[in-house]
């Protein structure tokens, strides 16, 4: 919209003086403080005639009056007018058609056509709808551009580009789905008289419209298939998706009672189950690949007892929910905890403060205090930061097989392989950042498996640096890549972080010139916790020339702490020098051991403190009596709107909590203040529920007689449950042609498997192909690299159809109403009126020569 003086047209020497206003009134009081001094002269002693005293004196009160007066200001309110009133049709014409002439034709590139459109929503007369003309993929994209700024659009394409046969569109199903979970599938088609049949496992599936409801229960592959069918029967095109049903998840039932066990399976008959006994359990049956978890079932009493006699159980559950668990605590055995003496990853983990006994009601209740924290992904994350300047091709210890560049590659291969000897490989997260004047990250910190860690070895060895200078012919800037690996880690949501830096030279001096210091790096890398470790290589350590002194400060001032800093030169000590690099795992793995001892040995001596003052900790409060269960936001999204029944079953007694700020309820009890009966949280890439009342029939109370209440706990369940993290290297389109892959690895083979056999595929400009052709139908594609295999994913060979892709002559886009006018807006404004300062100054002017002149005629 746009505004407008409604009388205020050009410039004006004079204002309506009614308009007029004192910019800063705070300066009033001195105009009469001036006009006081003033007269205040007029008391000492005359040297002129009382007369001329007196109308110098008058003529130097008003001057000095004026000059304060100038310098309060003025500011001139006007009434402005805002119209917005939109006219006629603009069309954007991206192709050589001339359309009829009833509307203000463009000729420009999208974007200057977009720019175009903000600055005139931004005016009085912009156009009330717009029309782009161009090819397919043309028009659709910049009448998008063009809705987003808030303007009907639509978009024009040749007729040509007419479907001219049924054709299936897009299939549109989950690739992956847990036993008796609903899956959506919906295909899209262009019929234009033809039949379509939705088929899964060779059955025929009803559908409307292309959109059908599916439920599988065993585990395994399904075939979902779509097939067009002409007036006579014939199949006119066929394509399809396949559907993996997984085995049914594990649901980890840890410090659970035989008969809690029982009354757990009852309710959540779509589970395989197992017990764990809190003594003696150990936390890597969270990672066992064989069996894998999907949620653990405990008891707010179990994460008590492990956080006194086990508490590295209680980090094992938290990275594993941070890397995508699901974790159920209920509030048995609540009046046996003192919420103080939990962990604190337990207390992290649950969605709620617990609140203790023996305090005032609330809402002065005070909560327990709790330990800010984030959700530890690993125990450790470490980047490795490594000089790929053309210096790094230089031999070591005139080994021809060995280049400082060699070493770096080892160093980085040999601490992957140390991660997993430790069997911390999915604790772990690593990164490879190269660097020359500009920084490559070969992999941004992530968990390695053994596949990737031999295509890792393989881009090591391929990575190659450039011959790029600055004015003073350095290759190597150590600052940029220091700052851009510890913005990386200190975004790390791990317990323990390092970065291990190698380079064969000094920094660039530009960088100190511009004070870009690594010292402040080591500085703020302290500040953030994280370690750094510097290697230095080469010759250009050994001597003690200014040039020598300045690489060993660039590895010394980088270091965070004493010992940090290695410089093994050049010899025997350079071809060792990726023990290092083991080293900085070892070092992560002592830090983070020493860490978790530490916090253990503070809560043992606030628990021995307690012992010797002979005080028993508070307790959670349990409360006992009848509260009803009551149906929140969340809880109407996930159970739906008519999960209660009426009137709402009641629990018996709950463990008096609140939920946190970030956390979800689904079920509330209705008590003083609301409490929350199931509270969810995001945890990491997992998430948490709490449930308040326990899981025991003397606390559930009439909820045992809930029928629903079964369907309740199993969808909180399936909630909790991590969901598959599709490939980003997923496959594209499959046809016989070949199979697109968005991102193939360097070195690696591909085969296609079908029922018949393995086929081996060419990797061409991104298409993976076989002589001859694929056969069409389900097949799954293989990766290997050397002697190790994966499964990049199901594909679903299909002949597609011709004939103008996916495009139709008429915009898809649902309809807007044009602009329409507005009635105009009027509000006042200010401005600065600054000629009442000039007018007073020049008034001053010429009172001064004025006063000078009385007194010099008297």
């Amino acid at each position: 919209m746009h505004a407008r003086f409604g009388a205020h047209n050009g410039k004006r020497w004079m204002p309506d003086l009614s308009s007029l206003q004192i910019a800063h009134p705070a300066t009033l009081p001195w105009v009469g403080i001036s006009a006081v001094v003033g007269l205040l002269v007029l008391l000492l002693p005359w040297r002129h005639a009382k007369g001329a005293v007196a109308l110098a004196g008058l003529i130097r009160v008003v001057a000095v009056a004026v000059l304060v007066l100038a310098l309060a200001g003025f500011v001139e309110t006007q009434p402005e007018t805002i119209r917005f009133e939109p006219q006629g049709v603009w069309r954007l014409l991206l192709d050589d058609r001339a359309p009829a002439a009833d509307a203000s034709d463009f000729r420009e590139t999208p974007l200057a056509f977009t720019n175009r459109v903000r600055q005139a929503l931004a005016g009085e007369q912009p156009p009330t709808r717009a029309e782009i003309w161009g090819t397919h993929e043309q028009a659709t994209r910049a009448r998008d551009a063009v809705l987003a700024l808030g303007l009907p659009c639509t978009a024009h394409w040749p007729e040509a580009n007419v479907l001219p046969a049924p054709m299936i569109l897009h299939i549109d199903a989950p690739t992956t789905l847990q036993p008796a979970e609903a899956g959506q599938v919906s295909v899209s088609a262009f019929l234009a008289g033809a039949t379509l049949k939705v088929l899964l496992d060779g059955a025929e599936l009803p559908h409307k419209s292309g959109k059908a409801e599916i439920r599988l229960e065993k585990p395994g592959v399904h075939l979902l298939e779509a097939v067009l069918h002409d007036a006579q029967g014939n199949v006119l095109q066929r394509d399809g998706a396949i559907v993996r049903v997984g085995e049914l998840p594990l649901l980890l039932m840890l410090g659970l009672s035989n008969d809690q066990e029982k009354r757990v399976s009852a309710l959540a008959p779509g589970w395989k189950t197992e017990r764990g006994e809190l003594t003696g359990f150990d936390a890597s049956r969270f990672d066992n690949a064989e069996s894998p978890v999907g949620v653990v079932l405990t008891s707010v009493d179990a994460l008590y007892q492990l956080s006194l006699s086990n508490p590295s159980v209680i980090y094992g559950l938290s990275f594993w929910v941070a890397r995508g668990g699901g974790l159920y605590v209920t509030g048995d055995g609540a009046k046996f905890v003192a919420p103080e003496y939990l962990a604190p990853e337990a207390r992290m983990l649950l969605p709620v403060t617990l609140l203790k006994e023996g305090k005032p009601p609330e809402p002065e209740d005070p909560p327990v205090e709790e330990i800010k924290g984030k959700a530890e992904v690993a125990k450790a994350s470490i980047v490795y930061v490594l000089d790929r300047s053309g210096s790094m091709n230089a031999t070591v210890n005139r080994r021809a097989d060995l280049t400082r560049w060699r070493v770096a590659c080892k160093g980085v291969t040999e601490a992957l392989k140390k991660i997993k000897e430790a069997k911390e490989q999915t604790n772990t997260r690593v990164g490879v950042l190269s660097f020359t004047l500009k920084q490559t990250w070969i992999d941004k910190p992530r968990v390695f498996i053994d596949f990737d860690v031999k295509n890792l070895a393989q881009r090591l060895a391929a990575t190659e640096g450039d011959a790029d200078y600055d004015e003073m012919y350095y290759n190597t800037d150590v600052y940029a890549a220091m700052r851009e690996a510890l913005d990386v880690i200190k975004k790390e949501k791990s317990a323990v972080k390092v970065i291990v830096l190698m380079t064969d030279g000094a920094d660039r001096p530009a960088n100190a010139r511009e004070g870009k210091l690594l010292s402040n790096i080591a500085e703020e890398a302290r500040r953030e916790t994280v370690n750094i470790m510097t290697v230095g290589i080469g010759d250009a350590f050994v001597g003690a020339t200014p040039e020598v002194l300045a690489a060993r400060k660039t590895i010394e001032d980088l270091a965070t702490k004493q010992g940090f800093s290695f410089i093994p030169g050049e010899g025997e000590a350079a071809e060792k020098a990726h023990v290092i690099f083991v080293t900085a795992v070892e070092t992560a793995f002592k830090a983070y051991d020493d860490q978790k001892k530490a916090e253990e040995e503070e809560r043992k001596r606030k628990l021995d403190e307690q012992k010797a003052a002979e005080l028993e900790p508070p307790k959670v409060d349990v409360l006992a009596g009848e509260f009803p269960l009551t149906l929140l936001a969340p809880g109407k999204q996930l159970f739906g709107p008519d999960a209660l029944p009426k009137p709402a079953p009641r629990a018996a007694w709950y463990a008096r909590s609140i939920a946190k700020p970030e956390a979800a309820v689904p079920l509330g009890l209705n008590a003083a203040h609301d409490p929350p009966a199931l509270a969810f949280q995001a945890y990491g890439l997992g998430r948490t529920a709490f449930w308040s009342v326990g899981g025991e029939p003397e606390s559930l109370g009439e909820i045992t007689a809930w029928g629903d209440f079964p369907g309740v706990f199993a969808a909180s369940l399936r909630w909790l449950l991590p969901r598959e993290v599709p490939d980003v290297r997923l496959v594209g389109e499959a046809t016989p042609e070949g199979i697109r892959l968005l991102d193939p690895l360097p070195g690696a083979t591909y085969f296609l498997r079908t029922a018949s056999g393995d086929l081996a595929l060419e990797l061409t400009d991104g298409l993976l192909t076989h002589a001859g052709g694929l056969p069409t139908g389900a097949a799954e594609l293989i990766e290997q690299v050397e002697d190790e295999q994966r499964r990049m994913g199901d594909v679903y060979v299909a002949i597609k159809g011709s004939g103008g892709g996916f495009t139709k002559p008429v915009d898809d886009n649902p309809k807007q109403a044009e602009l329409s006018s507005k009635l105009p807006e009027t509000r006042l404004t200010r401005r600065d009126w600054p000629m009442g300062a000039v007018y007073l100054c020049a008034l001053f002017l010429i009172l001064m020569p004025l006063e000078r002149l009385v007194r010099r005629r008297s």
